[in-house]
């Protein structure tokens, strides 16, 4: 038993037995067994071309048969990279259920007269990945309904339920908008469009935000930020303040990742109302009580939806999302990003107790990391288990993007012999490539899969280098990301026609 299982395991197993059985969903228990199986075949090593064996592994299962089939460097831990959002997401699904739906709840304490609200209007969240702006209008068109034109108290946002952060990743680059703060009260992916262009004479640049609020600003860099890089950002006082370049000389359009996720949610609900004629005090942090009268309950869509979107489109604010919710219910309190992926697996060890699970390392959820560690193992009795349950219906492979056709996989195995053939969540961070995931073979096997390919060295290299995003090191990640592709690809396409 690994030391995340000696600590939380007890933990979450007291908080399993104490749940209300109300969801109406039960995991399925699964006895996974990886004995046996052959070692990589010649053609398998052949094709790996001029990748080092050493810095591939791979897993092969028959679900069928309930036997291993092959593997190589399968007990190695390697870099997971978006591949942990498949334990993450099969945890949700057990522990929240598969019909799961986040609420957010819009209400108020005092008295309403002549449309002015005494008291204090709360709008609070509870983990919806997906509330959208138009979420938002619609619960202003609920405050006006109600009659209320204005706020004399206070206007409190309420963020928490689950533990929140300026940055999933807080090491990697701050402007991606994959990398965006978490919030209970999150909106449309926490993140802004930012849009600038030259003016008529080529002279200046103009830099907005869209939705341009009180507690966002865009502005231009006086100083030249670095080579491939577009945007600094700044937080004052706290406004999130966002730089271009000077060295941008032609138009464009981005994506900013919000870091104060939950204040800017009550902001642009604010100036929603605004437009609305509704008048709303400046947003401050705080907690609805339980006695809050209530003006909208929104539920989003089932957790089977959310894990869909997840796992097609690699989401890591929904994976985080799912994985903080899933380590409260697990826990009982918000437990921090790190310390809910390890409660996360803690819950899959306890479910898998015949796997090894050393080796194993969890930071995060979502996998934007170099510091999660998995053995293609351990993943494969994760697929195992998580094929054998029935969600209300839905296999957990459906949630899964198709060869060639959707998602990460839309471009990629989309010949007619591998077409389709492949449900499989993929990975990538500089240098690291990932795929697990189920394929149907020519002959009819029914097989899970795990195959990483890492260049340990070479990311220890890139995270070193102050000029990691000059041109020149780009290119050689992408150089290497392809073949690295083009190598995983063969393999599965190997698999897919000669098992």
């Amino acid at each position: 038993m690994s030391i995340i299982s000696r600590i939380l395991i007890p933990m979450i197993m007291v908080a399993i037995a104490a749940m209300p059985s109300g969801c109406g969903f039960r995991p399925a228990d699964v006895d996974v067994t990886l004995d046996g199986g052959r070692t990589a075949s010649e053609q398998e090593l052949a094709l790996m071309g001029g990748i080092p064996p050493a810095q591939v592994g791979f897993m092969l299962y028959d679900l069928d048969m309930h036997t291993a089939i092959a593997g190589h460097n399968s007990s190695v831990a390697f870099i997971p990279a978006s591949t942990t959002k498949v334990p993450i997401t099969v945890t949700a699904l057990n522990v929240l259920g598969p019909d799961y739906r986040f609420k957010t709840y819009l209400g108020y304490e005092g008295s309403i007269s002549d449309g002015v609200l005494d008291g204090t209007l709360y709008l609070k969240g509870t983990g919806d990945p997906l509330l959208t702006m138009a979420d938002l209008m619609a619960m202003a068109d609920h405050l006006k309904k109600k009659g209320i034109s204005s706020v004399s108290g206070r206007f409190v946002y309420d963020e928490s339920d689950l533990a929140s952060t300026t940055s999933i990743n807080g090491s990697m680059e701050p402007d991606m908008p994959y990398n965006s703060g978490l919030s209970a009260l999150s909106l449309d992916y926490n993140s802004v469009i930012a849009d600038w262009k030259p003016d008529r004479d080529m002279n200046a640049m103009t830099f907005r935000l869209t939705p341009s609020l009180p507690v966002n600003r865009a502005g231009l860099s006086r100083e030249k930020l670095g080579d491939n890089i577009t945007f600094s950002y700044r937080n004052n006082g706290g406004i999130e303040s966002w730089f271009l370049s000077p060295e941008e000389k032609r138009g464009g359009t981005d994506r900013l990742p919000v870091k104060n996720p939950a204040l800017y949610t009550a902001s642009t609900f604010a100036s929603m109302c605004a437009m609305r004629g509704i008048r709303l005090p400046r947003p401050e942090a705080g907690t609805m009580p339980d006695g809050a009268s209530a003006i909208l309950v929104h539920e989003g869509i089932p957790l089977t939806g959310i894990a869909d979107i997840t796992l097609t489109y690699s989401i890591n604010l929904m994976a985080e999302l799912m994985s903080l919710s899933a380590a409260k219910k697990l826990s009982g309190k918000a437990l921090p990003v790190d310390e809910s992926s390890r409660a996360v697996f803690a819950y899959l060890e306890d479910k898998l107790d015949g796997i090894s699970w050393k080796g194993l390392s969890a930071v995060n959820g979502s996998g934007l990391t170099v510091r999660n560690r998995i053995t293609p193992e351990q993943m494969t009795a994760i697929l195992a288990y998580a094929d054998a349950q029935d969600y209300n219906g839905k296999k957990f492979r459906y949630l899964l993007p198709a060869s060639g056709w959707e998602g990460s996989l839309a471009n990629r195995l989309d010949d007619p012999e591998t077409a389709l053939r492949v449900l499989a969540k993929t990975g990538s961070i500089n240098y690291v490539l990932t795929l697990a995931g189920y394929l149907y073979t020519a002959s009819k096997r029914n097989i899970a899969f795990v195959i990483f390919i890492n260049d340990i060295t070479a990311r220890e290299q890139y995270d070193a280098d102050p000029n990691r995003r000059s041109k020149a090191s780009m290119a050689r990640v992408y150089a290497w990301t392809n073949r690295a592709k083009s190598v995983m690809d063969g393999i599965v396409k190997s698999w897919i026609t000669g098992l």
